[in-house]
């Protein structure tokens, strides 16, 4: 049996207003040429970080509709914000997509043998996942080489705060940080296991901080559990390794976070996305 899960992206319905008249000229109306969308996402591939008068410039548009233009995609998480520098880069729709659809060019390439091997270690399905915002997008997945296990994630976004790559993930950030990608925004539930309130997430937060590794009992689908180690660098990242929650009982914690961070120590040393170290390791209780 696999257990599989088919992840919706928004359903976001445009008003007909959205998209304005050719010749209306006006600031009121947003710009909804997908002839433009579709040029900025090729720049991505030469500049792969875009500021805003370059995009009016190369696309010969105003500064105002360059915005518009960008924060559109960056509101369909086809690209984000950095906060920082204002400039953009690609979202979690964007690089779920690239990397389910790249055939042998993926950056995350190199990872392919080791999270097979760990897979056939702990007969689990293992991911890797990337933060982006609140969510997290699987960006590698491989199938455990059991009959009964837990479907590839490829391509998948999910809330991060329902998994364990994700609360792994969001363990490293700083409390004002936490605060300013939350919100006051109520916390999407998968399951009826799932963290509800922003205080049970910093809890949660603070204890996988301490033990240096996350877990998802059901949180995020029904019957899948699953255990994460965050990779810190300049492109952090977690493993994960699920399976049907039956195979994967909280007794088997220890064991799987030993063989996790073994194979991130592989990782670590072969990585072509930068250098990484893990957090320090807790004793997994």
């Amino acid at each position: 049996m696999s257990i599989k899960r088919e992840v919706r992206t928004s359903d976001v319905t445009k008003s007909a207003s959205s998209a304005g008249s050719p010749d209306s000229g006006s600031a009121r109306y947003p710009i909804a040429s997908v002839a433009n969308a579709a040029r900025i996402i090729c720049l991505l591939s030469g500049d792969h970080i875009l500021k805003v008068s370059d995009v009016a410039s190369r696309l010969g548009v105003s500064l105002s509709a360059a915005h518009r233009l960008l924060t559109t995609l960056e509101d369909e998480q086809l690209l984000t914000q950095d906060t920082t520098t204002r400039c953009y880069g690609p979202g979690p729709k964007l690089v779920a997509v690239a990397n389910s659809v790249s055939s042998g060019r993926s950056r995350w390439n190199f990872a392919h043998p080791y999270l097979a091997e760990l897979s056939s270690r702990v007969s689990g399905t293992v991911n890797i996942t990337t933060l982006h915002g609140t969510e997290v997008a699987f960006v590698v997945s491989v199938e455990a080489p059991t009959a009964v296990r837990v479907g590839s994630r490829l391509g998948a976004i999910m809330p991060a705060h329902c998994t364990s790559g994700g609360k792994a993930l969001l363990a490293r950030l700083a409390d004002d940080e936490l605060a300013r990608r939350y919100g006051d925004a109520q916390l999407q539930r998968m399951t009826d296991k799932s963290i509800q309130t922003l205080d049970q997430l910093r809890t949660e937060l603070r204890r996988t901080s301490k033990r240096g590794y996350a877990t998802n009992f059901g949180e995020s689908e029904p019957q899948v559990s699953a255990v994460a180690v965050a990779v810190d660098g300049s492109e952090p990242y977690a493993v994960a390794v699920s399976a049907p929650s039956p195979k994967l009982a909280p007794a088997r914690v220890k064991e799987l976070v030993a063989e996790i961070r073994k194979t991130v120590r592989l990782l670590s040393d072969t990585s072509a996305v930068g250098s990484f170290t893990m957090p320090a390791e807790a004793d997994p209780a």
